[in-house]
């Protein structure tokens, strides 16, 4: 489904199915969260995954991608490339929760994905998510077991990218943190922690004055389940 907002999202159109965008044995799909990008060419690349497990939880999950070249009209969407990998290597990957952000050549797209187990992932594409490259571990990007979802950004001036997500290999779910790449995604270092108790989903945008936002989620108590308190917006770096 697709609506729009012309007025910063005060109000939207009335919703629409986008009726090519899936297959037939699908039997679940998730985009992002949180966001798709526009890339340099005008195309929007909106970073998913789907399951043909009944009951999905990003179990036997694979990363796609979804495209659309004509400014997002209704029958215009299609599907780009798919990425995955479960094997001796890599073991439990199931990419799902992405994040795309496009490098600084254009159509060069790197994507950032929660896995099954206790490492974010990356992969690369080279022709605006049509292909994907093998998907390889990000060592230094740890997540809790079973993996949480991270958001990541590109900064337009710097070209530095940036990741939040929770720094616990731990079932609990906390220690949201973040961390910055010089190398488009091939290594990350710490800059700092948001939130060091319960938090969990978190979204980053680049401000006006260029700096970073960031909308995350939290709780004061510590339960094996997260359940969120409360949702907060904070500046996490200034250039």
């Amino acid at each position: 489904m697709q609506t729009y907002s012309d007025d910063d999202g005060q109000t939207f159109m009335k919703p629409e199915i986008i009726q090519n965008v899936t297959k037939s044995n699908w039997k679940w799909i998730g985009f992002g969260p949180p966001s798709g990008i526009l890339l340099k060419s005008n195309r929007i690349l909106i970073p998913s995954y789907y399951s043909t497990h009944l009951n999905d939880n990003g179990l036997l999950s694979t990363g796609i991608v979804m495209l659309n070249d004509f400014n997002g009209q209704i029958d215009k969407w299609f599907i780009g490339g798919e990425f995955s990998a479960n094997d001796e290597l890599f073991p439990n990957i199931f990419p799902n929760e992405c994040q795309a952000v496009e490098l600084s050549k254009p159509n060069s797209i790197f994507i950032n994905a929660r896995s099954f187990g206790t490492k974010r992932i990356g992969v690369y594409s080279l022709d605006g998510g049509i292909t994907f490259s093998k998907v390889n571990l990000i060592n230094n990007l740890v997540q809790p077991l079973t993996g949480c979802q991270g958001s990541m950004i590109r900064h337009p001036r710097t070209n530095e990218l940036f990741y939040s997500g929770l720094a616990d290999i731990n079932i609990i779910r906390r220690n949201l943190t973040l961390y910055k790449s010089n190398d488009n995604g091939l290594n990350w270092t710490f800059l700092k922690l948001i939130y060091e108790q319960s938090s969990a989903y978190s979204s980053l945008t680049i401000l006006p004055d260029q700096s970073i936002g960031l909308l995350y989620e939290w709780a004061n108590k510590t339960d094996l389940i997260f359940q969120p308190d409360y949702i907060t917006f904070t500046v996490v770096w200034r250039p």
